[in-house]
Formats: structure tokens, C-alpha cells, sequence
């Protein structure tokens, strides 16, 4: 791994029981990127450039979905805990896989933060840091300042006001719990500083929990403020702002995974209404992370945008269109009412208003599509592409069997089926089942001959 001024630490080996999936939590999609892609994306923003990265439950396929996700800028490692053994323990196990390519003297900051944090946004995380950075503490907590701090570990302080202690609720004493500045769960601390510290603390509890009987549980990682304080070690917090706690709600169910992606797709939505996207209203539209929209676009209700679309300026999109990844608009096509697009680029000046589904398409500019026109890309084991040229006009309930070519200003009447491999050419027309040309010779016939 490379040098950097920052190293993220993502926690990511629990399973999330409560999701009642098999599969990790962390891999849960919001506004269409897994959980632990926020928390990357968060770490990246904040000037992270190396990871290390705490899997567990399937972690090869945490890793690989990680690997995609990750900036082509950044360096990733990996250091597996199996079985779970709390947060202490994976924190130590990433301190362990960075000793073997740094110095035990490395003055680095390592940003701890959990992987299921979809609202986390950057500038947290880059004020979080320059603060720790200007203090110069062996820790910072970032903190949360709570009406009812019930459920969390409270920050008890020394009359300096540094952190000497995380104590969790059923460990406060009454005096204790009306403490409402609370552990908010993300950390900035020193390599160097803490590394020796941490490894010797949970040597102690895992030898102390071994002697209660039952062998070791879980080690956590908020108690080692104490040892760390203990040691003349600097421990301060940082309060998150009041308008900024939805931050750190973390996603533990299928009730707060759907909470996570409102509150996402409302910053978006908000972000594009901002740039000059009239969105006609929010609380009927999706639009997940990654989209482009360009100004002076309209987006009607009941429309679904999927991750990355790309849709150019003066659009009409809606109602009820569904755009899926891979979707790139041009300026000023109309995409209406219950059209499908995945996967096709459309040309400017285009449009497809009714019941279609355009799948695996090259299209041009100014291309009418008529309603219920259906590009059929898949044969049952792969999918094929179609072209259809500039100023071509499709009929009403035309099929196009991929791969196939619609030249230039070409024509396919009402109810054509253009079968595989067919090319038509620029300014034909083309009829029926299948589609043949018009006979030329004026009879009005398709031309059997032709083909």
C-alpha cells in the first residue's frame, strides 16, 4: 500500500442477523450502491486512498463487490474475522495487516467507520479529520449531542474536557446516563499511538474473558479510550451538528434499509432540482445514485431511474418510464408513458412515447418510436444489439429481433416483425410478418423477391 495522509478502516464482517437474509448487509443496495460502497465513497470523498477492509460473513463475495466499487485511484487490503469477535478485535486485526507494509512509528490517521452507513456524506468526514489533524490527539470520537441519549455509550470527560471513558448504558451508574453527549460510532486515530495500546488491551480482555468461563465473546473497540486515556494518551470528540445526526443512522433492518434510500433519493432529487431538473413531484420519482440529468429536463411522476443513467438537456421523461443502467439520452428526447430503456444510447431529438421497451439499442437522432415497439436483444443465452439509424420512423407494434440494422430514415409499418440478421436500408420501408420491403413496382405488395 502507498502512503497517504489518511487510511480508511471499514468494518464489514457481520452478517446483520436482523435482516433475515442470507446474504451480507453490507451488500444491501441503496439508491443502487451496496452499503459498504457509501462508506468507501464517504472515505474517498474525505482524501482516503488506501483501505483496509474487515470482512467475515461470505467475504470473498464482500471483496469482490468491493474490488468494482472501489476508486481506480485507491488501494484496498483485505484481513478476514472469523468468527466474529466484536469491534476491537477487527479493528486490531487491520492495525495487524497494515504493520506488515508500514513502520511501527507511522504518525497516520486511520478513519474508522462502520460499513452500513449510506447517508455519511464527505464533508462529515474531511471536518471530522482536520479536526482530529489541528488537535494533534492520540483519538478523536466523533460525537453526537442527544435529548434522549437511551441506547448509547456515554462520554465521560475529564474537567479539561478530554475523553476518559466510553461507558455503555447498562454499564452507567444514574448519574452517568443523564450524560446526553453520546458516542457516535466513527473514529480518527493515530496509528503509532494506538496500535500498541489496543493489541496489549485486548490480549488483557480476551485473557479475561477466557477466565469467566465459556471462552472469549466479543471484544469492543469503545473501551479501549480508557487504557488509551490511562496512558496519557489525548482523547477529544467532535460534535456532529444537530442538522447532520441522520448521518449516522446505521441500517440494521428492512425498515431502516427503506428509510436509507428516501433520505438518499430526496438529497438526490434535491441536488438535481437545484442544477435546473424540474422534477414535477419527488414524492413519486426514483432516482438512484450515479444519474446525470442536464437542465431544463422534466421528469413526471412514476418514473424509476436507475443507477448511472445519463439523460441530456430539455428531456421529457415520464410519467411511468423506467430507465435502467446503461440508459444514455441525448438532448431533447421524450421518453413517456411506461417505456422501458436499458442499456441503449438514444440519440437527440428522438422519441418514444408510448409502451415500449428498448433494450440493447443504438439509436439515433431525430428516430420515432411508435407505441408498443419492442427490441427483442435476448435469444434465451445472449444478448445482441440494434441499430437503428438517424431519422428512421418505427411503427406502432413493430419487433425488432436482435441483432438487426434500421437504416437512416427508414420505415417499419404498423405490426412489423424485422427478424434476425435483417438490414434495412437507409430510406426503405419495410411491412409485415416478416418484414419485407414495399413492392416498387406499384402493386402495393410487400416484394417477395426483394429479400
Amino acid at each position: 500500500m502507498s502512503r497517504s495522509t489518511v487510511t480508511g478502516v471499514i468494518l464489514a464482517a457481520g452478517r446483520g442477523v436482523r435482516m433475515r437474509s442470507q446474504r451480507p448487509k453490507v451488500l444491501f443496495p441503496v439508491g443502487g450502491v451496496p452499503l459498504v460502497g457509501h462508506s468507501l465513497r464517504a472515505l474517498e470523498g474525505a482524501g482516503a486512498r488506501e483501505f483496509v477492509v474487515v470482512t467475515g460473513h461470505e467475504a470473498e463475495l464482500v471483496e469482490g463487490v468491493i474490488r468494482t466499487e472501489i476508486g481506480s485511484g485507491s488501494d484496498v487490503q483485505f484481513v478476514r474475522q472469523d468468527p466474529p469477535r466484536g469491534t476491537g478485535d477487527a479493528v486490531l486485526k487491520a492495525l495487524n495487516a497494515l504493520s506488515t507494509s508500514i513502520e511501527s512509528s507511522d504518525p497516520r490517521t486511520l478513519l474508522v467507520v462502520n460499513g452500513d452507513l449510506p447517508a455519511l456524506q464527505s464533508e462529515t468526514l474531511r471536518e471530522f479529520f482536520e479536526f482530529h489533524r489541528q488537535q494533534r490527539a492520540a483519538m478523536t470520537i466523533l460525537s453526537v449531542r442527544l435529548e434522549d441519549p437511551t441506547g448509547y455509550g456515554r462520554l465521560i470527560r475529564d474537567r479539561d474536557g478530554t475523553v476518559r471513558a466510553v461507558v455503555e448504558e447498562s454499564d452507567a451508574n444514574d448519574e452517568e446516563k443523564k450524560i446526553v453527549d453520546v458516542n457516535g460510532g466513527l473514529y480518527a486515530v493515530q496509528y503509532d499511538r494506538l496500535a500498541p495500546i489496543l493489541a496489549d488491551w485486548c490480549r488483557r480482555e480476551e485473557r479475561r474473558l477466557s477466565e469467566g468461563g465459556g471462552g472469549p465473546t466479543e471484544i469492543y473497540f469503545p473501551p479501549v479510550v480508557g487504557p488509551l486515556a490511562a496512558e496519557g494518551e489525548r482523547v477529544i470528540d467532535w460534535t456532529l451538528p444537530e442538522s447532520r445526526v441522520g448521518e449516522l443512522q446505521q441500517v440494521n433492518d428492512r425498515v431502516e434499509l427503506a428509510q436509507a434510500e428516501r433520505l438518499l433519493c430526496d438529497r438526490r432529487l434535491a441536488e438535481l432540482q437545484r442544477s435546473g431538473v424540474t422534477i414535477v413531484d419527488p414524492r413519486q420519482t426514483w432516482i438512484e445514485c450515479d444519474v446525470e440529468v442536464g437542465p431544463d429536463t422534466t421528469i413526471h411522476p412514476g418514473c424509476v431511474i436507475r443507477r448511472g443513467v445519463r439523460i441530456g438537456s430539455e428531456c421529457e421523461i415520464g410519467p411511468q418510464a423506467h430507465l435502467r443502467e446503461g440508459t444514455i439520452l441525448g438532448d431533447d428526447v421524450h421518453i413517456g408513458n411506461f417505456v422501458e430503456v436499458k442499456k441503449t444510447r438514444v440519440g437527440s431529438g428522438s422519441r418514444a412515447k408510448h409502451l415500449t421497451y428498448l433494450g440493447n439499442g443504438e439509436i439515433g437522432e431525430r428516430v420515432n418510436i411508435g407505441a408498443g415497439t419492442i427490441l427483442a436483444n435476448y435469444d434465451g443465452s445472449k444478448k445482441s444489439t440494434t441499430v437503428i439509424g438517424d431519422g428512421a420512423f418505427i411503427g406502432s407494434g413493430t419487433i425488432i429481433v436482435a441483432p438487426a440494422q434500421i437504416g437512416s430514415a427508414a420505415t417499419t409499418g404498423a405490426g412489423a416483425v424485422v427478424t434476425r440478421g435483417t438490414d434495412v436500408s437507409s430510406g426503405e420501408t419495410v411491412v409485415g410478418v416478416p418484414a419485407r420491403p414495399i413492392d416498387r413496382s406499384g402493386r402495393g405488395e410487400p416484394d417477395s423477391t426483394s429479400r
